[in-house]
């Protein structure tokens, strides 16, 4: 992924992509360089991430944690995983909640 971002808090959602969670990189901006003229990314810039997400060293370490995070997530979403457990559960108790109030009327 080539986290860009234009607004509010997507600069902390790209910085956390990048450094967190290591599913991304981003461009450089003339802004993170101090040169005048705002958040300008050169083409030259984002050729070099497309480049390095598809071809270098740091691309195939963001597609592994990708895959990583892939595998995690049908883990904790199977039949058996503790997301659908919890998923079930709340939506057990919203059923039976609406049942009560239902019956009450």
């Amino acid at each position: 992924m080539i986290a860009w971002p234009l607004h509010a808090e997507q600069t902390v959602n790209a910085v956390v992509l990048e450094e967190s969670v290591g599913v991304a990189v981003r461009p450089r901006s003339w802004e993170e360089d101090d040169v005048v003229g705002g958040a300008v990314v050169t083409r030259e810039e984002i050729a070099a991430a497309v480049k390095e997400v598809m071809e270098g060293e740091k691309g195939r370490g963001i597609r592994r944690r990708a895959r990583e995070l892939q595998q995690a997530g049908g883990r904790v979403w199977s039949p058996e995983g503790s997301s659908r457990r919890a998923l079930e559960e709340v939506a057990g108790k919203w059923k039976a909640a609406a049942a009560a109030a239902t019956a009450h009327k």
